[in-house]
C-alpha cells in the first residue's frame, strides 16, 4: 500500500475490498469519487446509505464512483464482520457500490488512504473524522476537492436540473453571485447587463451564477424548469441558472451564509432584495458586495472586477508565455 508521504493521488493507493483482495485505486483514474466511511448502527445510517443509493444510480453511467469504508471508531456502530455489512448494506439497500474492508480513519492505525484524505482537506475543527458519513469528493485526477460534514446530506447540491454541483469547479476564475428574479421591476435590466457583462468577460474567466429566490415579494414563484425556460427564452442567458434557495433566514443556502460572513452589508448581513450581487476572486474569498439597485455594468468601472479580470487576464497571459 502506498506512503502517504510518497503521494499525490488518490490513486496512488491501493486498498483491501471486503473479501480481502487488494484493489489499486488507480482503476479508477478518470472517474470522479466520493470516499465515505459507513456504519449500519447509527442514527444517520438509514438517510445517507438511501440518498448514496440515490446518488449512485443517478451519476454512475456518468463516471461518478461511491467508496464505501466501514468504521467502528464512531460509537462502537459498526460492529460486524465484513461479510455482515456487506449482507446488511445489500439487502436492506440494495447498494450497489463497492464496500470496502472495514478501517480506522482515525489514530495511528489509520489507513493511509484516510491520513491522505484528511491531509488534503481539513476539517472545520482540525484534520480528524468527527463521526460516520463524513465524505471526501475527489476528481478524476485523484485530486480531494472537498470535504464534506458526517450531517451532509448526499443530495444536498444540486442544480436546477437537480445535478450536483461542486463549485470547486470554477477555481481560478472570478465569480459573480447574483439572487435573481423572473418578476421583479429590476429583472430586465439585470439580466439584460449580467448577459453583456458575461459576453465581454466569460473569455477571460469571469463566471456568473444566479441562484433564484422567492423570498422577496414572492417575485420568482415559479419551479425550476418555469426559471431556466423564462431567462433562456426571453433573455437568451448562458450563465448557469441553480437550483431555487433562500438567501436569508435558519434554511439560507450554506454557500450564501458563507458570503454573507464574507462581506456584510450597511444594514447587516441579511440580503435586502432580488440582484443583490457579491464578487469572488479566483481563489474564492468574497471580494465585495453590492446593492440590489447596483447595475452589472456599473462594476466595470469599479476597482474590484477590473482588478481581479485584469489579474486573472495577467495569470493567463503568464502561463502562456
Amino acid at each position: 500500500m502506498a506512503g502517504q508521504s510518497q503521494s499525490s493521488s488518490v490513486h496512488d493507493f491501493t486498498v483491501k475490498d471486503a473479501k480481502g483482495n487488494d484493489v489499486d485505486l488507480s482503476t479508477y483514474k478518470g472517474k470522479p469519487l466520493l470516499i465515505v466511511n459507513v456504519a449500519s448502527q447509527c442514527g444517520l445510517t438509514n438517510s445517507n446509505y438511501t440518498e448514496l443509493n440515490q446518488l449512485y444510480e443517478k451519476y454512475k453511467d456518468q463516471g461518478l464512483e461511491i467508496l464505501a469504508f466501514p468504521c467502528n471508531q464512531f460509537g462502537a456502530q459498526e460492529p460486524g464482520t465484513n461479510e455482515q455489512i456487506v449482507e446488511f448494506a445489500c439487502t436492506r439497500f440494495k447498494a450497489e457500490f463497492p464496500i470496502f474492508d472495514k478501517v480506522d480513519v482515525n489514530g495511528k492505525d489509520a489507513a493511509p488512504l484516510y491520513k491522505f484524505l484528511k491531509s488534503s482537506k481539513g476539517g472545520l475543527f482540525g484534520d480528524s473524522i468527527k463521526w460516520n458519513f463524513s465524505k471526501f469528493l475527489v476528481d478524476k485526477d485523484g485530486n480531494v476537492v472537498d470535504r464534506y460534514a458526517p450531517t451532509t446530506s448526499p443530495l444536498s447540491f444540486e442544480d436546477a436540473k437537480g445535478n450536483d454541483i461542486d463549485l470547486g469547479i470554477y477555481k481560478g476564475k472570478v465569480l459573480l453571485f447574483v439572487n435573481v428574479a423572473s418578476k421583479c421591476g429590476m429583472t430586465n435590466s439585470n439580466y439584460l447587463e449580467l448577459n453583456q457583462l458575461y459576453e465581454k468577460y466569460k473569455d477571460q474567466g469571469l463566471e456568473i451564477l444566479a441562484f433564484p429566490c422567492n423570498q422577496f415579494g414572492e417575485e420568482e414563484p415559479g419551479n425550476n424548469d418555469q426559471i431556466t425556460e423564462f431567462v433562456c427564452t426571453r433573455f437568451k442567458s448562458e450563465f448557469p441558472i441553480f437550483d431555487k434557495t433562500e438567501v436569508n433566514g435558519a434554511n439560507a443556502a450554506p454557500v450564501y451564509k458563507f458570503l454573507k460572513l464574507g462581506k456584510w452589508g450597511i444594514l447587516g448581513d441579511d440580503i435586502q432584495w432580488n440582484f443583490a450581487k457579491f464578487l469572488v476572486d479566483k481563489d474564492g474569498q468574497v471580494a465585495d458586495r453590492y446593492y440590489p439597485t447596483t447595475s452589472p455594468l456599473s462594476l466595470e468601472v469599479k476597482p474590484s472586477l477590473a482588478v481581479y479580470v485584469l489579474l486573472l487576464l495577467k495569470v493567463q497571459l503568464a502561463y502562456a508565455i
